[in-house]
């Protein structure tokens, strides 16, 4: 599998250096992207044949060896030299994956080459350029996709001609645009393997209830879901049940997904308390055995996404989900990348955890599209909430209740689809929780403050024109929050108005 004229010497080397007797029970193939006639003809006077660089399914490797190998092998010298597949055996092929490069491999090809271009190799090291140019040919022509990939590959193809080193930046720079239109092709129609379990853990039933979202929108079934943090008892023992849970999955891929800040009343003492959810990831990992532990992809989600917390993040975990919303033709671009880098088709240990569906299948898949996001009902609700805790003083004696509260708000509001900027009102919420030493009625001011920022914002929404059928119903219904805010103090019998779902109501 390297360069055509390096294979043909390195070939034609080994047999003449083999005795007779030994070169007679070898069978080499030249496997190449270049395969003109005259190409062709000349493999085939150096070596045994010729293999195109295409993908192939496994069902189909018979099929293509079968003719090459009994004209090397014929079976009136050499006997039964290839056997034949029972039926059994067929069957269990027909459920295999194909040889194929997937889309991670060409990403990860395409960082190999752009990190060349950042050290300067244009300028003196072209060659090491137009090496890998070759490779990533090969890659894009063994890829497993009905996508048209001959501009890129002719766009490769003027590069490996190509000596000038800012001619080969620019045509670099026009080929990353097409190789990445490709790759964010593919991932739309990724799909996970049929024997995909999913876990999930959240303190915010919002938060639960897009979780669940999210899944579905995976195709993954719901009896395969498991979504919990409802209370200390499901928090605290969260780490036990999924260490049980992954004993009956040790040949399934297990997708777990977990909020960083699981806040909770001990109910021991019934003091507050936040359990970092990376952290019970880290335990997980730790307690399970290696080949266990090889079937999960654990990603950390949470509102807090600065550089050193991604970083913790990412040794605790498998990676990152930020919480915002999330459209459901985007959800296989978002866990495509991360799916593939953790689970690589191209180790055999992994040869089904990746499904690729037809462009026909994704045009349906878009016509029903949706979206893992909060709604203004949903944070209305949460605001009534907070409000019954400041309205029972909470804010005199336990803070940390009012504080974990608000960070699920702020999960929340990142998960609302709005167009309108939420930096002032995260801005509000981190004042708040950053503020441990202000008064009981500073805190009350401030969360005042909060409260109306976040109402004109939920009532903006009712004249926005891209909403959907659920969110207009919600809206009108929460036309409600304008008598809520003429009054002196924001009457919390009021939020039986809210008692039921405007998106499920008949």
């Amino acid at each position: 599998n390297m360069q055509p004229s390096r294979a043909l010497s390195a070939v034609e080397n080994i047999r003449k250096r083999l005795p007779p007797e030994t070169e007679r029970r070898m069978f080499a193939l030249i496997r190449s992207t270049n395969n003109s006639s005259s190409d062709i003809a000349i493999y085939k006077t150096r070596a045994h044949g010729f293999l195109p660089k295409l993908p192939i399914k496994r069902d189909k490797m018979n099929e293509k060896l079968a003719p090459l190998w009994w004209g090397r092998f014929p079976p009136s010298e050499f006997g039964e030299s290839m056997g034949i597949n029972s039926q059994n055996d067929r069957e269990a092929v027909s459920s295999a994956n194909d040889i194929a490069c997937t889309p991670y491999n060409i990403s990860q090809r395409m960082k190999d080459i752009e990190a060349l271009f950042e050290r300067n190799a244009h300028l003196n090291e072209t060659h090491l350029i137009h090496d890998e140019m070759h490779e990533l040919e090969d890659d894009l022509l063994t890829l497993n996709s009905n996508i048209s990939v001959y501009s890129a590959v002719e766009q490769i193809n003027l590069i490996q001609v190509t000596q000038s080193p800012a001619s080969l930046v620019d045509r670099w720079q026009t080929l990353q645009g097409s190789i990445n239109e490709i790759i964010l092709s593919l991932q739309k129609t990724f799909r996970l393997p049929k024997n995909t379990y999913a876990i999930a853990i959240d303190d915010s039933k919002i938060q639960r209830k897009l979780l669940g979202k999210f899944f579905d929108f995976l195709n993954i079934p719901s009896a395969n879901c498991t979504i919990v943090g409802d209370g200390y008892s499901e928090i605290n023992g969260f780490v036990d049940m999924v260490v049980d849970l992954m004993q009956n999955h040790k040949t399934d891929y297990v997708l777990m997904i977990v909020d960083e800040n699981l806040d909770v009343v001990d109910e021991s003492d019934h003091k507050s308390k936040s359990i970092s959810g990376s952290q019970c990831a880290d335990n997980i990992r730790r307690r399970l055995p290696v080949e266990l532990e090889r079937r999960m992809l654990i990603l950390a989600r949470s509102a807090n996404d600065s550089t050193a917390d991604i970083a913790i993040y990412n040794e605790r975990t498998h990676g990152f989900l930020p919480k915002a919303p999330i459209r459901r033709e985007k959800v296989n671009d978002t866990l495509a990348p991360l799916w593939m880098k953790r689970f690589p088709p191209s180790d055999p240990e992994f040869r089904d955890s990746v499904g690729f569906e037809n462009i026909s299948d994704e045009i349906v898949y878009r016509a029903t599209a949706d979206e893992v996001a909060s709604t203004p009902y949903d944070i209305a609700q949460k605001l009534i909430d907070i409000e019954s805790l400041f309205k029972k003083e909470v804010h005199f004696n336990d803070t940390r209740i009012i504080h974990d509260q608000l960070h699920e708000l702020k999960g929340d509001v990142l998960t609302l689809n709005s167009g309108a900027s939420m930096v002032s009102i995260l801005g509000m919420i981190n004042l708040i929780l950053l503020g441990h030493n202000h008064s009981p009625e500073a805190i009350v001011d401030k969360w005042r403050a909060l409260r109306d920022r976040i109402y004109d914002v939920i009532n903006s929404l009712q004249s926005s024109s891209h909403l959907s059928e659920g969110q207009a119903l919600t809206l009108a219904k929460n036309k409600l929050l304008d008598v809520l805010r003429s009054s002196k103090t924001r009457d919390l019998a009021l939020s039986s108005s809210f008692d039921t779902d405007p998106t499920t109501a008949n």
